[in-house]
């Protein structure tokens, strides 16, 4: 079973050094899903070198900002 899990971001409500607003991609079969997408959500993509246009889901735990504000810039990029 092919499983993997990238953290893009862990912090909460605003980032910290190093650390990014929530942000997941769950990597299940070699379909992406993406859980969260804080603010430079896209960013971290790009230096974990995943493609957006690969993540096959996103998923929003909840209505925090934190949690969904970088949402409008990755769809406007796909």
């Amino acid at each position: 079973m092919s499983f993997s899990l990238t953290v893009l971001g862990s912090s909460s409500a605003t980032p910290a050094y190093q650390r990014n607003t929530a942000a997941h991609v769950l990597n299940l079969h070699g379909q992406l899903f993406l859980i969260d997408c804080g603010e430079a959500t896209q960013m971290q993509l790009s230096r974990y070198r995943i493609k957006a246009h690969r993540i096959n889901h996103i998923f929003i735990s909840h209505l925090h900002g934190d949690h969904y504000l970088g949402l409008m810039g990755l769809l406007s990029t796909l």
